[in-house]
């Protein structure tokens, strides 16, 4: 049973059944960043009973004034307008058409779990003038990437949804090439962002244990952006 929920966390994250089972196709994607119930043993929600309502959720203009996706993506590694990138959790794709449209001549793979949101992504890609964006599904445990495939991976608001994430990015190392990059950003802590649209403070996860935590899977620390007011943002490469 799902405990109570505020009437602003009602509207933003409706509660999962328990039994509740994500669709699993295709050969690959992840975990959103947005969700319902908790998790087992009191973790962060992980789930929701309508993605397609969330939508409106990811997709509100509000965002962009903290979130500042241009910003964000004007710092990200410069790709080649060829290459191929992974965005995990992305939702209704607020960043993966960004990231498309760095690279016209690439693809980008937009992971989630909710064939929902793969509906539409197809539905809106050719609006957007990204028809290289790829819907794929996933696993919550395995991004099912292509080994070696992809030159970057990007993830917002993600990461503390990602139970074992110590494999789980080892996998995502296995899957970048070897002068790929991993960037992720996820709230602080001690951050105040708008209601609804953020996990509790508790279940966050910072910076400094997330570099440890990629450390172990086998990442090292290249630049730290610290621009935006409720996250922190790294780029990582594959260590040697």
């Amino acid at each position: 049973m799902c405990p109570p929920f505020t009437p602003t966390q009602v509207a933003a994250y409706p509660c999962a059944m328990a039994c509740k089972l994500p669709r699993i196709a295709a050969p690959l994607l992840l975990v959103a960043f947005a969700a319902g119930c908790p998790g087992k043993n009191g973790g962060p929600p992980q789930h929701y009973d309508d993605p397609r309502a969330m939508i409106e959720v990811f997709e509100d203009p509000q965002r962009d004034a903290w979130q500042q996706p241009d910003r964000v993506v004007d710092a990200l590694p410069a790709p080649s307008k060829a290459a191929t990138i992974a965005d995990i959790g992305a939702g209704s794709g607020y960043f993966t058409r960004r990231l498309a449209l760095m690279v016209p001549e690439g693809r980008v793979y937009a992971v989630d779990v909710d064939g929902e949101f793969e509906d539409y992504l197809l539905e809106q890609r050719e609006e957007w003038g990204t028809p290289n964006i790829e819907p794929h599904l996933a696993h919550y445990d395995d991004p099912m990437l292509p080994q070696g495939g992809l030159d970057l991976v990007f993830s917002a608001n993600t990461y503390a949804y990602i139970r074992s994430r110590v494999p789980y990015f080892t996998r995502v190392r296995s899957a970048l090439k070897a002068d790929g990059r991993l960037v992720l950003l996820d709230f602080r802590p001690d951050a105040t962002p708008p209601d609804g649209i953020a996990p509790a403070p508790q279940h966050r996860i910072g910076a400094e244990a997330a570099k440890r935590e990629l450390t172990e899977a086998g990442f090292v620390v290249e630049s730290e952006e610290t621009f935006l007011p409720h996250q922190w943002f790294l780029v990582l490469r594959p260590s040697n």
